[in-house]
C-alpha cells in the first residue's frame, strides 16, 4: 500500500536496501509528495522526499503521525492495487484506500495496453500509481515468461 499522496516518477534501483523489499507498487520508486499539509501554499515547490522517506513512508504508506508531510485530516493512509482482469487490450484494476488498516474506499479503473494510459475518473496520484503498478506487473510477467515460467 503506497502513500495516497506519493506521485512516483522513476524506479528506485534498489536504493540502499541490502535486500530490496516487496513493495506495493511492484517496485520501489522515487517521486514527489503531493500532500498539502498546513501552511502549504498552492504553487509552492512540491516536497522531494529523501531516500529514508521514500523507504519508510512513500512506497509503503501509513505515514500518519510519523511523516511530517502527511496531513492530519487525511482520508486515507494507504492505497492498494490489484489486477482484476486482463485481456490483450485492457487490464482492469481494483483499488482500495485504507485508513487505520480498514477499507476506506474503493474503485475500478482500466489500463489501456495500446496507449499505456489509465482510463477512469481518478486523480493524478492514483492514476500514476496504478500505471506504475501495471508497468511493474507487465515487466515481471514478461520476465517470468522469458525464464520459462
Amino acid at each position: 500500500m503506497a502513500c495516497p499522496y506519493f506521485f512516483p516518477t522513476a524506479r528506485l534501483e534498489n536504493g540502499s536496501w541490502v535486500i530490496p523489499p516487496r513493495v506495493p507498487l511492484g517496485d520501489a520508486y522515487a517521486g514527489e509528495c503531493r500532500a498539502m499539509p498546513a501552511g502549504f501554499h498552492p504553487g509552492a515547490a512540491g516536497f522531494q522526499p529523501d531516500e529514508p522517506h521514500l523507504r519508510n513512508f512513500c512506497n509503503v504508506g501509513y505515514g500518519r503521525g510519523a511523516c511530517v508531510q502527511f496531513p492530519r485530516d487525511a482520508g486515507a493512509d494507504a492505497i492498494r492495487f490489484h489486477i482484476r482482469e486482463e485481456s490483450s487490450a485492457l487490464i482492469r484494476i481494483q483499488y482500495v484506500t485504507e485508513k487505520e488498516c480498514w477499507p476506506a474506499g474503493s474503485g475500478a479503473i482500466e489500463y489501456s495496453i495500446a496507449s499505456r494510459e489509465i482510463q477512469g475518473d481518478v486523480d493524478a496520484v492514483v492514476a500514476r500509481q496504478a500505471a506504475v503498478f501495471v508497468e511493474s506487473y507487465l515487466r515481471r510477467k514478461e520476465q517470468a515468461l522469458a525464464a520459462g515460467g
